[in-house]
């Protein structure tokens, strides 16, 4: 009796084992791919959107940090009669050249010498053009999602089209003129 009731013990588990896995409902590999490519859908939108956001704010950063640059000239030039200086004459005094705009950081008007969010690969750039003209002291960075600045105030375009970076084409350099 003892043995009977092993094997029908190992017969009944047998049966309750195969019950189990008939009544068990499992995918199909169709439906594991269709879960699988909605998935993968939603985290790429995600991520583009991620993306995006992160380039906007820089930008944002940017138009700010010149807006800040702008009054910080501006206080140099009440302060000393005159604007810092061009250290590359003829061409951009860009922040990947040594000290940039480092009179504005000696005098306490702002804390480090600033620099483009996306350093090295775009940069913030000075230019003095001197008093007297609509230009001045030209402040430009490079947008990452805006384009067309002419329409993005107070963007500057003091030139024709195709003269330079801020000239009137449609291009993504955000220029801030300060007239003294």
């Amino acid at each position: 009796m003892h043995k009977i009731k092993i094997e029908s013990g190992l017969h009944l588990t047998k049966i309750f084992k195969a019950g189990i896995m008939r009544n068990q409902k499992s995918f199909t590999l169709i439906e594991l791919l269709v879960v699988i490519t909605v998935i993968g859908m939603l985290f790429s939108i995600a991520f583009v959107a991620t993306r995006e956001a992160a380039k906007k704010a820089r930008d944002e950063k940017r138009i700010s940090d010149l807006k800040n640059l702008q009054k910080a000239l501006l206080i140099y030039y009440d302060k000393h009669g005159y604007m810092p200086i061009n250290r590359n004459p003829g061409y951009g005094y860009c922040d990947d050249q040594p000290n940039f705009l480092q009179e504005l950081v000696d005098d306490g008007l702002i804390s480090t010498n600033p620099k483009d969010p996306s350093s090295p690969t775009r940069r913030y750039c000075y230019y003095d053009y001197g008093s007297g003209n609509d230009k001045g002291a030209l402040l430009v960075a490079t947008l990452e999602t805006y384009t067309g600045t002419t329409g993005l105030p107070p963007s500057c375009r003091p030139w024709a089209p195709g003269q330079n970076w801020c000239d009137q084409s449609n291009n993504s350099y955000y220029c801030l003129c300060t007239p003294y």
